[in-house]
């Protein structure tokens, strides 16, 4: 039985199906060819690891929302990570490359 749910979460996470606790959210953009942020979060089991892989400002500046409420910011240099256990399922994140608060939206305020 448990092989059984095993093969049945492995596929239901083959073809999208998955849990706010286990997810990964990529955020990159770029200017004129040149990257100005590239950064990675990967939920697992509510533990959350956040990679500032490239920034040009040389920081990621992350906020983190839970029902539209800011319960933690911080900053991570490139190629610096940062992992986070017991944040609530479906929470959200901005992240930018220069440092502003954010809205849930992650238009800056």
């Amino acid at each position: 039985m448990r092989m059984f749910l095993a093969i049945v979460y492995g596929f239901l996470n083959l073809v999208g199906c998955t849990d706010a606790q286990n997810r990964s959210m990529r955020v990159s953009s770029s200017e004129n060819g040149t990257t100005v942020l590239d950064a990675r979060t990967d939920v697992d089991l509510g533990r959350a690891e956040f990679t500032c892989n490239a920034s040009r400002s040389g920081h990621c500046y992350y906020a983190v929302f839970y029902e539209g409420k800011e319960i933690r910011t911080f900053v991570l240099s490139v190629a610096e990570r940062r992992r986070l256990d017991g944040l609530p399922a479906g929470f959200e994140q901005c992240v930018g490359a220069e440092p502003s608060r954010m809205s849930p939206s992650c238009r800056p305020l």
